[in-house]
């Protein structure tokens, strides 16, 4: 059997999962461990509602299976996030999967809440090469605000900054972000269980 199975909701989810889990044998010092990844075709709504049925043929193929989304967009916008992550590890475990090998992510608001690091690393993947540093523009510009360490708006916060820099929008900023930049003042609660759940399942023996 492999060793994991990853839903993603779209292509910039599973370029950060390409990026970001082939760091975690270094960087958290876990074993070394297969992966796939999967785009569900109807995106965040899929993920939500369908996830399951997605994923029941691989059961006897994979030890764990991990769904990632963003909870902005997937039509349970006004439910918690663990109100939802529990929704769907339920209907995985209903399908089949055994409870300790399944975990849901719904990512609050979305993915650009974990690309949000003031670091050199983040800049330098959106372009962002002025004297000023992106942060102060970023408060500066009402993006941000003081005391915070993230855009309440995460997607448009990044998209005002693509814009500026006059940088298109790709998949591969966020493998860029993912692969390169520190995550270990990343305080996103989705984020934060992900590599709980990683370390858990893959730590090394």
């Amino acid at each position: 059997m492999k060793d994991l199975i990853i839903l993603v909701a779209d292509l910039d989810i599973e370029n950060v999962m390409q990026g970001l889990l082939p760091r975690l044998t270094h960087v958290l010092g876990t074993r070394d461990f297969s992966f796939d990844i999967k785009r569900h075709p109807y995106r965040d709504p899929g993920c939500m509602t369908g996830s399951a049925d997605f994923l029941r043929p691989f059961i006897h193929q994979y030890c764990h299976a991990l769904v990632c989304f963003d909870k902005e967009g997937s039509g349970q916008e006004k439910k918690s996030r663990s109100e939802i992550e529990i929704q769907v590890e339920t209907e995985l475990i209903n399908s089949g999967w055994p409870k300790g090998d399944i975990a849901v992510i719904a990512i609050e608001p979305e993915l650009e809440n974990w690309m949000w690091i003031n670091s050199p690393k983040v800049s330098a993947a959106l372009g962002w090469n002025g004297a000023q540093q992106l942060y102060d523009w970023l408060k500066e510009n009402g993006w941000l605000e003081h005391g915070e360490e993230k855009p309440k708006r995460p997607k448009e916060a990044m998209e005002a900054v693509l814009k500026k820099t006059k940088k298109a929008r790709s998949a591969s900023i966020y493998r860029n972000i993912a692969t390169n930049a520190s995550f270990r003042n990343c305080k996103d609660n989705a984020f934060l269980k992900t590599i709980d759940l990683l370390e858990k399942w893959f730590g090394s023996e």
